[in-house]
């Protein structure tokens, strides 16, 4: 009966799966790993949707389905389910970091005398080596590339307890709250906070601001719960939303693909569309597009959207796995002289080697799935059913 539930389980999950979402986020998965390798390819597909990238969206992404998955769990199980299923999550995406992060810089470590990429991208582990393996497990050193896991591990140790204040006094009391950090990094109020740590031990927090980004965590967990029990924005009102997200996601295009007149604007301007800190702009640029697919709610083809679902299906092993490879493929691409067509089939063959990846990792899934379902059958037989099929 166990083994009946867990696969009719299994079979809900699938069948209630949005295959929009995993397909969104393995786009921008696909779209982080082609340009992270310096190729012709990654200056083509830096920020292609305006003044955000993968960053903003596979974050974002991963919030909204962490708020629906998590919200359900809290609905259903209350407080100590909900913690320990995301207590349960911070730990493996912790242990994926580590697991991935310390044996590159181990083999890093004596390449980098011959490998001067290498040499440049561990810079700062390079410097500091024993102090900086020494602050890897407690997340106060990330080279480039390994800021984004700890901010993952970081925002769903704090999630539970923002989904609770939420169900409890309202999800606008969190974003209120979390805004609040997130105008401090603007206006540069933690400065004196933080100040300099790096002068006592070899702190490498990563590129991007943790209490900037915090604020596009939980505006996601908000969505995504919210979605959960009630449409975010109802049918009447949706031209209403989309025609005026439509115009700035437009206007930010034109403006970031140089088809804008660059006298008429002041420099200061982009500033305001700064990534690490997720300036202003960027981020109302970032919220055109949610309103504009929350609106528009578009449904392409299956067979258009298969390529990326299954990369966002296995998200955490897929981002895992593009680390080594991007790094590899950078150390060729600045080693040897080669031609801008070689380097584009290089950048693109790491995105082709993550989707090979990623099927073999579907494959085992719906294998693992189709054998709970034959356990079941199996067991829901009588004894007499059972000595007939043998037969």
């Amino acid at each position: 009966m166990a083994t009946c539930d867990r696969q009719q389980s299994m079979e809900h999950t699938l069948k209630k799966r949005d295959m929009r979402l995993d397909a969104l986020r393995g786009y921008f998965l696909a779209l982080m790993a082609i340009t992270h390798v310096p190729t012709p390819l990654s200056h083509i597909f830096q920020d292609p949707l305006g003044y955000n990238g993968a960053a903003e969206g596979f974050i974002f992404l991963s919030a909204c389905l962490a708020g629906m998955i998590y919200g359900k769990s809290y609905a259903e199980g209350g407080w100590s389910f909900l913690l320990h299923r995301m207590w349960t999550r911070a730990r493996r995406i912790y242990f994926v970091h580590i697991g991935v992060l310390l044996p590159i810089v181990l083999i890093a470590w004596p390449l980098s005398a011959k490998l001067l990429p290498l040499a440049n991208h561990f810079h700062d582990f390079l410097v500091h080596p024993w102090g900086a393996l020494l602050l890897m497990p407690l997340l106060m050193h990330q080279p480039p590339l390994f800021d984004i896991l700890p901010l993952y591990v970081i925002f769903f140790l704090m999630t539970p307890f923002m989904i609770v204040v939420a169900r409890r006094y309202g999800w606008w009391v969190v974003l209120c709250a979390s805004g609040l950090f997130w105008l401090a990094v603007q206006f540069k109020l933690d400065a004196p906070l933080v100040g300099n740590p790096v002068r006592l031990l070899p702190f490498r927090l990563g590129a991007f601001d943790t209490l900037a980004w915090q604020f596009l965590w939980v505006c996601g967990i908000a969505l995504g719960e919210t979605s959960r029990r009630h449409s975010v924005i109802n049918s009447p009102y949706r031209l209403a939303w989309a025609v005026p997200a439509m115009v700035l996601v437009l206007a930010c295009l034109i403006m970031r693909h140089g088809l804008f007149p660059q006298p008429w604007l002041n420099p200061n301007i982009f500033l305001w569309f700064d990534k690490w800190t997720l300036g202003p702009l960027r981020l109302l640029n970032f919220a055109a597009w949610v309103v504009l697919f929350l609106a528009w709610r578009p449904h392409p083809p299956e067979w258009l959207m298969a390529p990326t679902a299954v990369l966002g299906r296995h998200s955490l092993a897929v981002f895992a796995m593009h680390l080594p490879l991007v790094i590899i493929a950078s150390t060729i691409v600045q080693i040897y002289v080669i031609p801008d067509v070689l380097q584009c089939i290089i950048g693109a063959s790491v995105v082709g080697l993550l989707i090979v990846y990623a099927a073999w990792l579907d494959r085992d899934r719906r294998r693992a799935i189709k054998m709970a379902k034959m356990h079941a059958d199996v067991s829901m037989k009588t004894p007499l059913q059972t000595i007939e099929a043998a037969n």
